[in-house]
């Protein structure tokens, strides 16, 4: 049986050193994503961009941080990831303005109970935690790309996913059925189980990363996903009380600190190699798939995803050469 409490962790190793390298950071006005900007500072980043959806509450971080390290070039952008214009006004100025991207750290998540649909017309969840995340990458990987060939060394992508997408609707309650696609019945009313609904987003993200390294090699830019496990941030704030109260008892007795969290982050980030590619580590150990995806039933989503995800970015975004249906 599992132990309740955590493993410990540790921090990155001595003599990581990021100076001259750009990193974005989404989801960094909070949680993880502040605590991962300023570790990428301590290791000398030369450039952090806080990718934030509220920009007052990114200049408050970015002020804090530059308190601490004044001599560092942080700057904040705009990105709503609800919504597929704000990723693509994201990189377009991004791309407008850098000449180099080293490190792409996806964190930006949400895990609401509420079925609530985004602007692009699909399920909020699926929509934050998985497809904008998507577009981000294969709308920066060119970037990533052309970075490795100048600098000689991979550039990084890494997805912060979650354990519990072991724990989607798809593996018994709310399996798909015969017709249906992926996206659309994660989008209908009537799948939407909603304490189960952060993992199915998260799940998607792990298919999609599995499908990936089948078609992408590590030769420039490594991608990967990994759990931090439970952490003391305010994830749970979008908990009804009944269930706010005993979770918060629980992370007071095992939750990690972001600090604790962001080595994890990092460790996939900047110490994992090659072999991380298309993997998802559990804290910093490659993890095993999970039932539901090694069945017959989950590869066949996997591909399914898979080719709805590129009909999908095709209408938003340059589709690169390496990606083809299956």
């Amino acid at each position: 049986m599992p132990s309740f409490f955590q493993p410990p962790v540790t921090p990155l190793p001595n003599g990581v050193n990021l100076h001259g390298q750009t990193a974005i950071v989404t989801g960094a006005s909070s949680g993880i994503g502040v605590e991962i900007a300023r570790q990428l500072l301590e290791v000398k980043a030369s450039t952090v961009i806080l990718a934030v959806r509220n920009l007052t509450k990114g200049e408050a971080v970015r002020r804090s941080l530059l308190a601490a390290k004044p001599e560092a070039v942080i700057k904040v952008m705009k990105l709503d990831t609800e919504d597929y214009k704000s990723v693509q006004n994201f990189t377009k100025t991004f791309r407008a303005e850098h000449s180099e991207l080293h490190l792409l750290m996806l964190n930006a998540g949400i895990g609401t109970l509420k079925r609530e649909m985004t602007p692009t017309g699909h399920e909020k969840n699926v929509q934050v935690n998985y497809l904008s995340n998507v577009l981000l990458m294969l709308e920066l990987l060119p970037l990533l790309n052309s970075t490795a060939d100048k600098t000689g060394a991979r550039a990084r992508v890494t997805w912060t996913g979650s354990r519990f997408h072991g724990a989607t609707a798809l593996a018994n309650k709310a399996p798909l059925q015969s017709g249906e696609t992926v996206l659309g019945h994660f989008d209908s009313e009537e799948s939407f189980v909603a304490f189960a609904r952060y993992a199915d987003s998260k799940l998607l993200c792990v298919l999609f990363l599995y499908e990936m390294r089948k078609h992408l090699a590590s030769d420039k830019v490594i991608v990967n996903t990994f759990c931090p496990g439970m952490v003391n941030s305010g994830m749970s704030d979008v908990l009804p009380i009944y269930l706010r109260l005993p979770m918060n008892a629980i992370k007071a007795l095992r939750a990690r600190s972001p600090e604790k969290a962001a080595w994890i982050a990092l460790n996939a980030a900047i110490v994992a190699g090659p072999e991380s590619h298309g993997e998802f580590l559990g804290d910093k150990a490659i993890v095993e798939p999970v039932a539901y995806i090694k069945s017959a039933d989950g590869q066949k989503v996997q591909k399914m995803l898979w080719n709805e995800t590129i009909d999908e970015m095709s209408r938003l975004t340059t589709i690169p050469a390496w990606i083809s249906k299956v």
